[in-house]
């Protein structure tokens, strides 16, 4: 079981090269963020209160023409979830990493960013800004 009723937090940070901007673009089945643009070194935040169906994902495009594009799951309501793959309840966040050859993970275990997606691979068995139909995420 999640840690039902707690906060938690997302956080997209830009670490591209080469002076390229981070389109980003979150939602989940109730809420849907402004899509935001980050220079290097910023970042998009957002908090929310864990419940059994809370599920963000969201979508990345690399400037500047942003035809680099990933989508995958931000946060899933899952106890392997939160501990596995983000760093936890504490400090409670899932810090999601945009650099050049794809987009990582804050992970504890492995002391720093562990790698997840790959720029223009497919992540998801569904369409641009849609829910994930099922668990499909890489635990680590």
């Amino acid at each position: 079981m999640p840690p039902l009723f707690r906060k938690f937090n997302v956080e997209i940070v830009n670490k591209l090269g080469f002076n390229k901007k981070l389109k980003v673009h979150c939602k989940s089945g109730s809420h849907d963020f402004p899509i935001t643009y980050l220079n290097i070194g910023e970042s998009f935040q957002f908090k929310f209160t864990i419940l059994l169906t809370t599920l963000y994902w969201c979508n990345l495009w690399q400037g500047p023409y942003y035809k680099h594009h990933v989508v995958f799951d931000a946060f899933l309501p899952d106890k392997d979830f939160i501990d596995g793959t983000c760093t936890g309840m504490h400090p409670n966040v899932c810090m999601w990493i945009a650099k050049e050859d794809g987009v990582y993970v804050l992970n504890k275990k492995f002391h720093g960013d562990y790698f997840m997606y790959k720029w223009d691979a497919p992540t998801r068995n569904t369409s641009e800004v849609a829910p994930a139909s099922e668990y499909e995420f890489n635990h680590v």
